[in-house]
């Protein structure tokens, strides 16, 4: 007898990834028409009309005229592209140092912005409905936007996250225990909430809108205030056990070493966080690379340890997981010399690893917020 639920649950499936597909296809190559979909995507022609018409009877794709290629005879091809201002949402990301809350489109295009200092003593509570209240600043500052129009709340945060339940779990150097961080802002702001961790989000922001539009595979790193990194597979962020991707910055580097905020001892975070190297010589996040240029003697010694361990790391977690790119992000990051260095010392343990294989991000002036945005559009829209 045949199991109509199972092929009911199937079909659904089939569906949903057709969709996708087509979304990911225009989100990577822009406007394009339904032949062309058709044909990169090896739907039925019957199929990407139906499924696009959806799309844009939902207000997501729309059709923005004809191709360029007016003098070859036949039917003008149609375009189709992505309503990037069909909807807005809050995008919310909230680090150990700060915290940023940004009106953007779709795209990640920023309508309005405020950073905030991330405040760990007022309790989590009590700093979500600070945050909720310039969330309600910036959506009555709008003139041009209609209210109607700003649809969610989508949330970046540092650490564990449970995105079926939204709630952040154990959000390294903001919190140590599980808040509901949905319900709340839900509750305080009314518009709907996701939640995702920072680094996967802001991963999904470089499949969606930077270098993994055209690269499959790739393992971004995040430095700054602490270590995060992602695996990405197949355009698709590796979750691994308890969701958990690649915990760079919690490789043991250090026999007995100091106790880190995720519990163990001798963790690479406990060495290379924005803390850590405080205690070598103080500096601001942003003033980094002069920081180091202007070390010397025995300052200069220990800075250049920390990047030697640093790059040793990134050696060893691309000799296990060999991805075809490096993706380096983060305010550490940001300064060319900083990261220059810590390619040389890559360089010094394997050749391989060179400016080639090692990249940093497109994203760095969006770095702030488009990671939820991306959150959003992948998970819910996508």
């Amino acid at each position: 007898m045949r199991n109509t639920k199972h092929t009911g649950m199937n079909m659904s499936l089939i569906k949903k990834q057709n969709r996708s597909s087509i979304l990911n296809y225009i989100c990577e190559v822009g406007p394009v028409s339904r032949k062309d979909i058709s044909d990169a995507t090896g739907l039925t022609p019957a199929s990407v009309t139906q499924i696009t018409n959806q799309l844009m009877d939902e207000g997501i794709l729309e059709e923005i005229g004809t191709n360029s290629e007016s003098n070859k005879a036949g039917r003008k091809k149609v375009l189709c592209d992505i309503k990037y201002d069909s909807e807005y949402l809050f995008a919310i990301n909230i680090e150990a140092e700060i915290t940023t809350i940004a009106l953007s489109d779709l795209k990640g295009n920023c309508i309005e912005k405020i950073n905030i200092q991330t405040d760990n003593r007022i309790g989590a509570e009590d700093f979500l409905k600070k945050i909720a209240v310039l969330v309600d600043k910036i959506r009555e500052s709008q003139k041009k936007i209609k209210r109607c129009n700003i649809k969610v709340i989508s949330v970046g945060i540092c650490g564990l996250v449970d995105r079926e339940e939204g709630i952040s779990v154990h959000a390294y150097g903001v919190w140590d225990d599980p808040v509901n961080v949905c319900e709340i802002l839900e509750n305080e702001t009314g518009y709907k909430t996701y939640i995702d961790n920072n680094v996967d989000a802001f991963a999904k922001a470089e499949i969606l809108y930077g270098m993994g539009r055209k690269r499959d595979d790739f393992l971004l790193i995040k430095w700054g205030p602490g270590v995060g990194a992602t695996i990405v597979i197949g355009r698709e962020v590796y979750a691994g056990r308890h969701g958990k991707s690649a915990e760079l910055g919690h490789f043991i580097v250090e026999q007995n070493g100091k106790v880190c905020s995720c519990g163990r001892r001798g963790c690479l975070e406990t060495k290379v966080s924005y803390h850590a190297m405080q205690e070598i010589k103080p500096f601001q996040v942003g003033a980094f690379g002069d920081c180091v240029r202007n070390a010397s003697g025995r300052e200069k010694e220990l800075f250049d340890e920390v990047l030697d361990l640093f790059a040793r790391t990134i050696v060893n977690s691309a000799t296990i997981l060999a991805p075809e790119k490096i993706v380096l992000s983060g305010k550490l990051f940001s300064d060319s010399d900083i990261r220059k260095k810590v390619i040389d010392f890559c360089m010094s343990y394997d050749k391989k690893i060179d400016v080639n294989r090692v990249l940093y991000t497109s994203l760095s002036e969006m770095e702030d917020y488009i990671g939820p945005v991306a959150s959003y559009v992948s998970e819910v829209i996508f």
